[in-house]
């Protein structure tokens, strides 16, 4: 609808002590999202209807002095609530602080998620391996190619010839063949690719040793003495059998040196995955040499007259001696694959990879630039939040966060949460559902059902609200506050946490290492973790002369009710890959609701979108939508 005058009147003024609203922050995920596109799906799920009625909104211009660009849609009453409130929708948007990402820094980051290994959840496994041996494959081509390069740019004469052809009758050794193969160039020497590293370490370590046998710097002495020693070794001998070495250099440098990149990069599951890429690569170019009748095998076969030596290994005598092994240096088509496979990465990271998993990969990644955009997207959310409990208008706050923005908006909240905690009312004022939930998991109070645990949260809150924006005293309504009743996640990568949150080589490393973050409170989870003698949602701050109880800074999961939406994965693009349930990481009072786009519950094809999608057959009234409704609950029943 257009914005009309009742649209601007609608906006409360904010620091009338009249009635309170209800504010909807919308956190979009990652891509290349429009201001207002999530916004506006999620009003026209949760609040309009199919058929005409009563409810209606209004748009206006957000009265925040940075966000010009915005505005704020407003909902007549909300049918149902005994205050006759209304909502407001806000949209947190950040997509447009994450500048282009570049194409290094995405590989950078998979390389990272490489190092851990596949340990997502079961369904995503099979999506590690397949990205992992792409990035093997893809390293492989930019190795040929650089190598291939550096003997161009050397002067040498291009490995691949079509003028040198040998006939299978007249195969003889493998060193008479490269021999062949060299004259017909006036200088090709391959083997220096090889051996120029070990003479660089021979002259480095000879150099340390001379200075170290100067200071009597023995340790270092004997060691840059065996470093020379044995990469002179290595270079001498290289040196006297060039025509051996030539010809394994031309089949095999190309795949040493991806090794060895894949070591660096990827550690040891890269390395792993580089060899059994290799291997498969290497099957298949087979199967397109057979096809060219490159190989022959022979035509009749009787196991009578086998022979391992004549009727297996002869055929790939000559493959050996032409040096047609997949990804050598003088093999045409390792060549052109190469260029397809970079070819395909580029278009990938184009349509795919840069709009949407650069984002993540910005976010997640700690390198130095990503910290500052990262710190610049926490910062814009922590001041919105803060505006929206500073206005004075609000009594209860919403938060429904999609994708990569359930993380923002969760390190939102515990960033905020942390700033207030210290000043909110005395715990005293707030029993006796306070002391309910601050004990439990004593022997007093060993147990509490997850309603009971919620209803308690929201009571809570609703106590805080009273002493302050909705206190009769008109100096009351500035103090700090805490007023966000609900958390809703959809989609939201969390599931991964270990994985992508986490530091460590294996799966027992990265568990630990969420375990520590929870203990020490830096992840919030809910319920809260119960530190030496504190309480679930306390801590004892002591002057020296009082004692006085206050929230600690992890304990917002004790009130703020967190519902988290998903689709069930299934055959890893039916579904939702990228959610999942929380309740088993985020802790046991983390409402996980499975939803589906109909009904009988099916899986549709790549879900990540749908949780306010209208396009399904049964419209509002398909059980994501449902779900969606019951989660946001704006007549907070």
């Amino acid at each position: 609808m257009n914005s009309t005058n009742k649209g601007m009147d609608a906006a409360v003024d904010p620091v009338a002590p009249t009635k309170k609203r209800t504010a909807v922050l919308v956190v979009h995920g990652m891509g290349s999202q429009r201001a207002l596109d999530t916004v506006r799906g999620i009003v026209n799920s949760v609040w309009l209807d199919d058929e005409p009625s009563s409810k209606r909104y209004w748009m206006h211009p957000e009265k925040r002095d940075n966000d010009v660009d915005l505005s704020v849609i407003t909902t007549n009453e909300i049918p149902g609530t005994v205050d006759h409130r209304s909502a407001d929708f806000h949209e947190l948007y950040w997509a447009h602080l994450m500048s282009e990402t570049r194409a290094v820094a995405v590989l950078l980051w998979l390389f990272e998620l490489v190092r851990k290994g596949p340990r997502l959840k079961r369904g995503m496994r099979a999506l590690w391996w397949g990205a992992t041996i792409y990035l093997c494959l893809l390293v492989q081509s930019v190795v040929l190619l650089v190598l291939h390069g550096i003997l161009l740019f050397l002067g040498n004469a291009p490995l691949i010839n079509d003028e040198i052809q040998f006939g299978v009758e007249q195969f003889g050794l493998v060193q008479e063949s490269a021999r062949i193969v060299m004259s017909n160039h006036p200088y090709h020497e391959p083997q220096a690719l090889l051996l120029a590293p070990f003479f660089v370490l021979f002259m480095v370590g000879s150099f340390i040793a001379f200075f170290a046998l100067c200071r009597a710097a023995w340790n270092i002495f004997a060691g840059a003495f065996i470093l020379a020693a044995v990469s002179g070794c290595f270079f001498y001998f290289g040196i006297r059998d060039q025509d051996q070495l030539g010809h394994i250099t031309v089949l095999f440098l190309p795949m040493l040196v991806s090794l060895c990149v894949a070591a660096i990069a990827m550690g040891r599951w890269g390395t792993l995955a580089m060899i059994i890429t290799y291997v498969f690569a290497s099957f298949f170019f087979v199967l397109y040499m057979q096809a060219r009748h490159l190989i022959d095998w022979p035509q009749q076969f009787s196991f009578a007259q086998f022979s391992f030596t004549d009727d297996v290994l002869q055929p790939f005598w000559g493959v050996w001696i032409r040096s047609w092994l997949f990804w050598s240096l003088n093999e045409r088509y390792s060549a052109v694959i190469a260029v397809a496979i970079i070819l395909i990465y580029i278009a990938m990271y184009a349509l795919f990879l840069q709009p949407y998993l650069g984002d993540a990969a910005r976010y997640f990644r700690a390198s130095p630039g990503n910290v500052l955009v990262r710190r610049e997207i926490r910062k814009q959310a922590v001041d919105m939040l803060d505006t929206l409990h500073k206005w004075g208008i609000y009594d209860r706050i919403v938060i429904v966060a999609h994708s990569l923005g359930t993380v923002v908006a969760y390190d939102m909240l515990r960033a905020y949460f942390s700033r207030v905690n210290n000043s909110l009312p005395a715990t005293g004022k707030l029993e006796p559902e306070f002391s309910q939930i601050d004990t439990l998991g004593t022997s007093s109070n060993t147990t509490m059902n997850e309603d009971e645990y919620r209803a308690k949260g929201r009571d809570i809150i609703r106590k805080i609200a009273s002493y302050t924006v909705n206190s009769a005293v008109a100096s009351n309504r500035k103090l700090p506050t805490w007023l966000v009743t609900d958390f809703v996640t959809l989609g939201s990568p969390l599931t991964h946490a270990h994985y992508l949150m986490c530091d460590g080589a294996t799966e027992g490393e990265l568990t630990t290492d969420f375990k520590r973050r929870v203990t020490q409170r830096e992840f919030p989870i809910c319920p809260p973790k119960r530190q030496d003698y504190d309480g679930l949602l306390s801590f004892t701050n002591s002057d020296g002369v009082n004692e006085k109880k206050e929230f600690h800074h992890a304990a917002l999961f004790g009130m703020t009710r967190w519902t988290n939406l998903f689709f069930p994965m299934s055959q890893l693009f039916w579904g939702d890959a990228v959610g999942g349930p929380l309740k088993d990481i985020w802790g046991r009072y983390v409402r996980d609701v499975e939803v589906s786009t109909c009904t009988p519950s099916k899986s549709a094809f790549f879900t990540h979108t749908a949780y306010w999608s209208l396009k399904a057959l049964e419209g509002r009234n398909a059980p994501q939508i449902v779900a969606l409704q019951e989660a946001i609950n704006l007549e907070d029943k």
